[in-house]
């Protein structure tokens, strides 16, 4: 039986020592878990980075002699004794993970613990082949942002919603350098090989924070490898994953984008995608596709709906309002239809390409089999999702 997966959206804040207790437990309480940290991704200064989660672990009752640095950096760092092993091959490297039950990989950019753990051929270094041991013997492997996105075997290395609509996919990570020189707000989506702890689909973090469903749907429906599901993580929350089941820890939530029927008609431009919104007490069945939510759902008597909501992505502000009232207990008599003649609500975006403006069309479906109900924010399974974009001139 393998061991569980702790995959946490960035910005632990409120939630951290729920997690970090969690996972402290899941590897096997503070008497018996020993924790490596892999600080690769951070960039910069791993010997703070590295008391910082050890603080943080004394605190919630770890012995501070159970917190391992392992020492691996991005190419361009040494730590404190002026060693870097830079390759997960390096000579004992690996003895550096005896005894261990749990390990943390820390965010900043993903290039970095790519570039680390894995060859140049794509194949495991040393170290990745006893970080999977760990694993597959019932350890826990968690992380954080950059820690979340190497959690999948095809990793999302870059990119937001106006890069999906600005420029081609980008597979692998030659002229990386000179991508980040560049500084475009309308950053490419980068699809790389990543760690492929997580097998079910593809992993993606900051979720709620930062607009990101576009390139999640278009990494489902334009990676090689056919992964047609979606994982996506929120701020301050972690996905629990055990044994080919999903639970939530945290302050907000885990969305699912099944694309496995979904077709892609342009960039930016989806038919047939089914979205799932999970929060603490949801449970999500990765095989069936099927949710088990916390709650029913509520009588039809939400606000009647309008022809579009402002926004209407994932990251925005209102985003749990308009499903609540205006999909999952709206009345269906006064909800618009869709071209299928299902009832919906869409949302209304604009966004700036290079000068150019285009408008964004999210909409949500609601089937006879949709569910949902709202606690902090709106936990809903089986919502339609159609997304049309196109360029707009306002003359």
């Amino acid at each position: 039986m393998n061991g569980t997966l702790m995959i946490c959206g960035g910005g632990l804040t409120a939630s951290q020592d729920e997690v970090f207790s969690e996972f402290i437990e899941r590897a096997g309480g503070a008497e018996k878990a020993r924790i490596a940290f892999i600080v690769t991704a951070s960039g910069e200064a791993p010997d703070e980075l590295f008391r910082s989660y050890r603080s943080d672990m004394v605190r919630l009752g770890l012995p501070e002699e159970k917190c391992i640095l392992v020492p691996i950096y991005a190419m361009h760092i040494l730590d404190e004794r002026g060693y870097n092993a830079m390759t997960g091959d390096a000579e004992g490297l690996c003895e550096s993970l005896d005894g261990v039950s749990g390990v943390w990989f820390s965010g900043g950019d993903q290039y970095y613990t790519h570039q680390c753990l894995l060859r140049s051929n794509g194949s495991d270094t040393a170290l990745l082949t006893r970080i999977r041991e760990i694993y597959e013997n019932g350890g826990v492997i968690g992380g954080s942002s950059a820690g979340a996105a190497i959690m999948s075997r095809v990793m999302i290395g870059g990119g937001n919603n106006r890069g999906i609509l600005a420029h081609p996919v980008v597979f692998g990570y030659d002229g990386y350098d000179e991508m980040c020189a560049k500084d475009d707000p309308c950053d490419p989506m980068i699809l790389a090989r990543g760690l492929g702890f997580f097998q079910e689909g593809i992993v993606d973090q900051h979720f709620n924070r930062r607009p990101r469903l576009l390139r999640l749907v278009e990494a489902c429906l334009r990676n090689n490898e056919g992964y047609r599901v979606g994982y996506a993580v929120s701020e301050d929350t972690a996905l629990v994953y055990q044994n080919g089941r999903i639970t939530v820890l945290g302050s907000a939530g885990v969305y699912v984008v099944d694309c496995n029927k979904a077709e892609r008609r342009a960039a930016g431009n989806y038919r047939g995608a089914v979205l799932y919104a999970l929060h603490r007490g949801d449970r999500f069945d990765c095989a069936s596709l099927e949710a088990e939510l916390a709650k029913a759902a509520p009588q039809q008597d939400g606000e009647p709906s309008q022809d579009y909501v402002l926004g209407g992505m994932i990251n925005d502000h209102g985003f749990d309002d308009m499903m609540e009232k205006r999909l999952i207990r709206a009345n269906e008599s006064a909800m618009p239809k869709n071209a299928d003649g299902f009832p919906c609500v869409r949302g209304a975006a604009l966004h700036d390409i290079h000068g150019e403006v285009w408008l964004v069309i999210p909409e949500y479906v609601r089937f006879a089999n949709t569910r949902g109900y709202r606690s902090e924010h709106a936990s809903f399974s089986k919502v339609g999702l159609n997304i049309h974009a196109e360029k707009r001139s306002f003359e």
